[in-house]
């Protein structure tokens, strides 16, 4: 870190830039597909949809979050698990290995996604299942809860869990942002106010390279654009 005008900035510590290790095939571009949800909703309107899968529905859902900043963490589960099994799924991602992350703004609310996500897929009759992550025992409805008390497994078991069926979704709540590398995450939702080098942690966990792996894709709920490319652009040619 030094000094800049008060704040402490980070300088990278390996002078090897995520542009060259892009152009070697060492990771994959996360900001190529970066994707706020007002941009999405612009995209599916224009995309013709899996004839199997209700798009006329989930086209109605985004409309009513983009259009009316639904803050229903239901609703937001819905799109992402309606997202999740058409283009994720549905395309076949990662040979269909593909995983997803959803990262939330705390513990309440990663329980609550947990809790909707479950509900939803179980609605959808989805043979996908979703695991939490998130530190220490909470109260959550009168109920004390933890990650093992919900997920019906050891917490230390959760990076082995995640990459075998039905586990599709991890849902956390400052856990496994940074230092996690699994190559089969290729989708993020984000429900988080991300900057700096958070930001770049967080999205660099979709970039990890496998074979059959040729994209990823980021659903932003929150941040924008502008402001993840900034928080990129001092780590694009160097980086940590």
């Amino acid at each position: 870190p030094y000094p800049d005008e008060g704040r402490t900035k980070h300088r990278p510590f390996h002078v090897y830039s995520m542009k060259q290790a892009i152009q070697e095939g060492f990771i994959l571009d996360v900001l190529k597909y970066y994707t706020p949800v007002d941009s999405y909703y612009r995209l599916v309107k224009t995309v013709p949809g899996d004839p199997e899968f209700d798009i006329k529905k989930a086209r109605k859902k985004l409309r009513r979050y983009v259009e009316h900043h639904d803050h229903a963490v239901r609703l937001k589960a819905e799109i992402m698990v309606d997202h999740f099994h058409e283009h994720v799924l549905g395309l076949n991602k990662i040979g269909g290995k593909a995983r997803a992350m959803v990262v939330t703004s705390g513990i309440q609310v990663a329980i609550q996604y947990y809790h909707a996500i479950r509900a939803y897929l179980e609605e959808c009759k989805s043979q996908y299942k979703a695991i939490v992550a998130f530190s220490g025992e909470h109260d959550y409805n009168g109920v004390t809860v933890s990650e093992s008390s919900l997920n019906g497994f050891p917490s230390n078991s959760i990076p082995d869990k995640i990459v075998e069926d039905p586990y599709r979704f991890l849902v956390c709540a400052d856990k496994f942002q940074t230092g996690y590398d699994e190559p089969l995450l290729h989708t993020m939702y984000v429900d988080k106010i991300l900057s700096s080098i958070k930001a770049v942690q967080a999205l660099s966990r979709l970039n990890r390279a496998y074979p059959g792996k040729h994209d990823v894709f980021v659903l932003d709920f929150v941040n924008d654009s502008e402001g993840i490319k900034k928080a990129f652009s001092d780590y694009y040619r160097t980086t940590v």
